[in-house]
């Protein structure tokens, strides 16, 4: 036998005996009495639940880096689906966002269901934004 193989052998009787020994009759670890209730993996199920009590941030368009170099908002491109936060205002205590200081001007925000006016300038950013202040698209003009 080679020295891995025989090593490996080793490794799996060990952690056989370390799981037996676990299993027999509480006996290891007498001081050790199960509640029923793990607060650990509690709140980390509630903040799935918050990430997925929303639907997902549905994205405009296809969003291409190369097509925003003009209005310097390729560098945004991962903030997508982000959660935006208006100048002065505080951000949320979870997830990720976006915070209108980082914008440099000229740039526009676009609110879900607001009206845009025709007037286009090729170097200003357009953000959109959906009903939950997330991040859906991004363009120029």
């Amino acid at each position: 036998m080679t020295a891995a193989r025989v090593l490996g052998t080793v490794i799996c009787v060990a952690s056989a005996l370390v799981l037996t020994a676990c299993e027999h009759n509480e006996k290891t670890f007498p001081s050790f009495q199960f509640t029923g209730k793990v607060p650990v993996v509690d709140s980390l199920t509630d903040k799935v639940e918050k990430l997925f009590e929303a639907d997902p941030p549905v994205i405009r368009q296809p969003v291409l880096p190369e097509m925003l170099v003009a209005c310097r908002g390729h560098v945004f491109v991962p903030a997508l689906g982000m959660i935006f936060v208006k100048h002065g205002k505080q951000p949320p205590t979870e997830g990720q966002y976006l915070r209108e200081e980082r914008l440099t001007p000229p740039y526009r925000i676009i609110p879900a269901g607001a009206n845009v006016s025709v007037e286009q300038s090729p170097s200003r950013l357009n953000v959109e934004l959906d009903k939950l202040n997330r991040v859906i698209g991004l363009f120029c003009g």
